[in-house]
């Protein structure tokens, strides 16, 4: 999800300090009930790391694992079946992301109902020699989500006393809603793409981008199917 990128800002202010550098893993979201059509929960769950992969790898004291590799251990272990960020399964995305030299793994759990969605979040991360897990959870309406995450976190790091970069406060006072249709039409242009309907994956990421034309992840996306496909 969009600007989730607070959720990481604690471990760039360790990494700035000099007391902590974060190599972080973002697994697929979990998208689980709700009313989500079949057809786009895959490419919805990969929309989301996607975006959350670049949005984080925008701070530079943060190293991102690559997210393909990621999945692909959690897969051997069924991540895609999982139906819940509970502890034994934030442990799960914790030590498979250390399989990778990661520092900190992120998880997210998507519930889409009517025009509301509920979600939870997990960050998973060491903090000199110490787990730590930071949780977030809450109800919002589907274009507010990643506005009431940012907000939400950022208070919960204020709380904290935590040191959170100017870039990554800035952003929250700037950056407004993202549609719901823009990450819905992200994942059928996923999805399309995945069908080797490249004309209809173009379409539909065209119309993301005009509907959200601030997600880095979405951009390279777009540009680089166009590059493939020249002309349509």
């Amino acid at each position: 999800m969009r600007n989730i990128l607070l959720l990481v800002a604690a471990l760039a202010s360790f990494s700035q300090a000099g007391a902590y550098k974060a190599t972080l893993a973002i697994a697929p979201a979990l998208v689980r009930g709700g009313d989500l059509p079949s057809d786009l929960i895959a490419p919805f769950q990969k929309a989301v790391a996607e975006i959350l992969s670049w949005e984080a790898s925008m701070i530079p004291s943060i190293k991102v694992v690559d997210p393909a590799d990621l999945n692909g251990l959690l897969e051997t272990r069924g991540w895609s079946q999982r139906s819940d960020l509970n502890d034994a399964e934030v442990e799960e995305v914790r030590s498979t992301g250390r399989e990778l030299d990661a520092t900190a793994s992120l998880a997210v759990r998507i519930q889409h109902l009517g025009t509301s969605v509920d979600w939870k979040l997990a960050l998973a991360y060491r903090q000199g020699t110490v787990d730590k897990t930071f949780k977030l959870s809450g109800r919002s309406r589907e274009d507010d989500l990643l506005l009431d995450v940012r907000k939400r976190t950022l208070e919960f790091m204020d709380s904290l006393g935590l040191s959170v970069p100017p870039a990554a406060r800035q952003m929250v006072a700037t950056r407004g809603r993202v549609p719901w249709e823009a990450l819905m039409e992200y994942a059928t242009g996923i999805r399309d793409q995945t069908a080797s309907r490249p004309e209809d994956a173009l379409r539909h990421l065209r119309e993301a981008q005009k509907k959200a034309p601030f997600l880095p992840a979405l951009q390279v996306r777009l540009k680089t199917l166009e590059r493939e496909n020249p002309g349509k």
